[in-house]
């Protein structure tokens, strides 16, 4: 149902993220003609920063704990989900960005102003499409604002027709939207050309992947491979690239790894994820979220690139010693030194009786993208962004496409850039740990390894498993656990010299380690039909000619063609 035009752009000003003297001046902000929105380029502004606040992503600790990365999600993992478990329908932001695309060539806006807005326009409603088709396959494809008197019983299109419809909306964002230099001054979240072209990367790679493509199209993985080479070659010739620190990415400023991002501004805009992942002595109120699993500790290299159980360097209870650098910025272990709050040389102890409030689970906690610098109301009122894509995953994205297609070496120019900024040791082969020779399945899973580490806790892992169907055979029967570290001497003896024991020699003569099960109730058991999620009821009931997805309830419609 189409809102009347009269008030269509009156909830944008609450919202704008810039502002609107213009509008400051209006007599009535309650009711705005939508007429004068397109004739006003601060009121069209205020409409298209809506747009943005309504349909970037934004930090989360769900998927970490709906994969091996975290303890939780037993309702996907145990097998628990219902048909209405997963209700993911943002139809009422796609209807507000139809209303633009409709809408802002009859007003007298500059050319250049609808070109930008449209390709802004066109990029959220292609993004929003894509994480529904992830979820469910084909939807109802809306592509302009219904009225009353349309037709609203909209019917699913096939998931093809939908994934063609993403790609042909970034194309055209493509074309519309600006181009951007990574060290621009223009470059300041906002989306650009190299944008639309990393996520068209991303969507052909999801295509191409088992999940969408059961027989193993061959054309799907060509078509994906050329849009992440073409996103990585236009994305480099802007400067962007490999941030030279994997520690300051997340340090708030536009370095030239960021594609896709959101930021925040205090005290305007702020998150609190730094709080969550934080211990609660050094929070907000806020704790418990992406718990790393001791599986998730043990995946990542050691410093030389090769696996724990293949490299001279793992110490089974020092396991902290001589790991990828990455580790370091990822986990925090018993006895590391992450100085929260500015507490220079503070050490989390995560031992058995070594926190009083709210302990770990698992024995770690999640230091990636904390800014230690912050105290505990800073981290509950953070500015830290959230990096949807960045120049990694381009690589990552381009590596696993060109395997596919057969181009391994390729493959291998990808991983070698991420470990080498990584600080890896590169070995006299200069492979940086990896296997030489490898077969396209080996590769295969180095590059599922090096998405595990290098994005860890980003919320792909998650959707990586279930791309790759890789439920059933990497996880199920298994359990996720944890380490239970004991102190092996008294309390008495420990307190008096706990900051200042070099751990990295005396490690052994302190703690010993019990692995623990998380998962207590049973093992991890994903069920094949969760693949492509059900519809919920209230959604069917509001329209007859919605189909059920196969292997639910009453299903009829299959997500595959």
């Amino acid at each position: 149902m189409r809102i009347p035009r009269t008030v269509i752009a009156a909830a944008a000003f609450s919202l704008a993220l810039v502002g609107c003297d213009k509008a400051l001046d209006l007599t009535n902000l309650a009711a705005v003609n939508a007429t004068d929105v397109w004739k006003d380029p601060s009121l069209a502004q205020a409409y298209v920063d809506r747009i943005y606040n309504d349909n970037l992503p934004d930090w989360s600790t769900g998927e970490a704990s709906q994969s091996d990365e975290s303890p939780g999600g037993t309702s996907y993992l145990f097998g628990q989900l219902t048909v209405n478990s997963v209700n993911y329908w943002p139809y009422a932001e796609i209807r507000r960005i139809n209303i633009l695309l409709h809408d802002i060539g009859s007003g007298t806006l500059s050319p250049a102003l609808v070109q930008t807005f449209t390709g802004e326009a066109l990029f959220f409603r292609a993004y929003r499409y894509f994480e529904l088709v992830k979820r469910y396959g084909g939807v109802p494809l809306l592509l302009t604002p219904q009225d009353l008197t349309d037709s609203l019983l909209v019917s699913r299109a096939t998931t093809t027709q939908t994934i063609a419809q993403i790609v042909s909306d970034l194309d055209s964002a493509t074309a519309l939207l600006p181009t951007m230099a990574a060290g621009s001054g223009a470059n300041d979240g906002h989306l650009h050309k190299g944008t639309a072209m990393a996520l068209k990367g991303r969507v052909l790679l999801y295509y191409a992947s088992p999940q969408f493509n059961r027989n193993g199209d061959a054309q799907r993985w060509q078509n994906a491979y050329t849009a992440n080479e073409n996103a990585k070659t236009f994305l480099t010739a802007q400067g962007f690239r490999l941030n030279p620190s994997f520690e300051q990415l997340w340090a708030g400023a536009m370095n030239p790894e960021v594609v896709f991002v959101r930021r925040y501004s205090y005290p305007a805009v702020t998150t609190s994820w730094p709080a969550t992942v934080r211990p609660l002595d050094e929070s907000s109120g806020h704790t418990g979220g992406d718990w790393p699993t001791w599986d998730m500790v043990k995946a990542f290299p050691m410093r030389d690139g090769k696996p724990t159980t293949g490299s001279p360097l793992y110490d089974t209870l020092s396991y902290f010693k001589n790991r990828d650098p990455r580790f370091y910025l990822t986990i925090a272990y018993n006895g590391a030194v992450w100085a929260l709050s500015g507490k220079s040389g503070r050490r989390e102890w995560t031992y058995v009786g070594g926190e009083k409030n709210n302990p770990t689970s698992t024995g770690f906690y999640t230091r990636k993208a904390v800014n230690p610098a912050e105290d505990a109301f800073q981290a509950g009122n953070s500015q830290t962004p959230w990096i949807e894509i960045r120049y990694a995953e381009v690589l990552l994205n381009l590596a696993e496409a060109a395997n596919a297609v057969g181009k391994t070496q390729e493959a291998y120019d990808q991983l070698i850039a991420l470990r080498k900024r990584a600080g890896i040791d590169a070995g006299t082969d200069a492979l940086y740990g990896l296997q030489a020779g490898m077969s396209g399945t080996q590769m295969q899973d180095a590059i599922m390894l090096e998405r595990r580490i290098e994005l860890a806790f980003e919320s792909k892992r998650y959707w990586d498993l279930r791309r790759n169907m890789l439920f059933e055979s990497k996880l199920n029967g298994t359990r996720r656990t944890g380490l239970k570290i004991l102190l092996t001497i008294s309390t008495t003896q420990w307190l008096p010299i706990r900051d200042t024991v070099n751990l990295d020699v005396s490690y052994s003569k302190y703690f010993k380690h019990q692995v623990v099960i998380m998962d207590t109730q049973q093992a991890i058991n994903w069920q094949s039909n969760y693949y492509f999620f059900a519809i919920p009821t209230s959604h069917l009931q509001l329209n007859s000619n919605l189909q059920q997805t196969l292997g639910w309830p009453g299903g009829t419609f299959d997500p595959l063609p």
